[in-house]
């Protein structure tokens, strides 16, 4: 690995880091914390923004990768609620390791529209992980109509998104907002889940 292509792994990981412990982050912190000059950044990513849309996607992927993975390993006839517990564990597991990328992605206002275009992109577009998602559930429902899965899938999606940002809201206050977090509230929320999209 040449040390160029060394440095700008170093930049991103650092990046990674930083930002799943705080959703707002500057060029000097990502610098200072690399032992580098801010200069360097900006000429290995060109802007703080695009390299935070790098460690988005790369974040992005790797929840992508496990879902896709523990889906495969599911046997064929495996239920609508046994996938549904699947992705809200790995979505949700996702969101406690990476509070900082949720809280940048909900409540940041500087580059909020750009960095949430990378999550939806990752969900919503035609991609192997929705496929597979979209198969398992026709598998799970017998459904074959492919409108009908499209709807059910971005009602799952979807509904993943008010929990994950009440989580991010409550870590910073002490409220009694039930989250997915707490077990019994998890179970009894995706049994109501799967009875809206049944």
């Amino acid at each position: 690995m040449s040390k160029s292509i060394a440095v700008k792994q170093k930049i991103i990981e650092t990046t990674k880091t930083l930002l799943k412990e705080n959703g707002q982050i500057t060029i000097k912190e990502i610098a200072d914390a690399c032992y580098i000059n801010i200069a360097a950044v900006n000429y290995h990513f060109g802007s703080k923004e695009a390299l935070i849309g790098i460690v988005i996607q790369d974040i992005i992927e790797e929840i992508q990768v496990l879902t896709q993975k523990t889906l495969e390993a599911l046997p064929n006839n495996a239920s609508s609620e046994d996938i549904l517990k699947i992705m809200i564990d790995n979505i949700y597991t996702f969101a406690i390791e990476n509070v900082g990328i949720i809280k940048h992605l909900f409540l940041s206002s500087d580059t909020q529209d750009k960095h949430a275009a990378h999550l939806i992109n990752a969900f919503f577009t035609k991609s192997p992980f929705k496929e597979l998602i979209l198969t398992r559930l026709a598998e799970s429902t017998q459904i074959d109509d492919k409108e009908t899965l499209e709807a059910k899938y971005t009602m799952l999606f979807s509904s993943f998104t008010l929990p994950l940002f009440l989580q991010v809201i409550t870590e910073q206050e002490q409220s009694s907002i039930n989250t997915l977090k707490k077990p019994s509230f998890r179970e009894k929320y995706i049994k109501e889940l799967l009875k809206i999209t049944q």
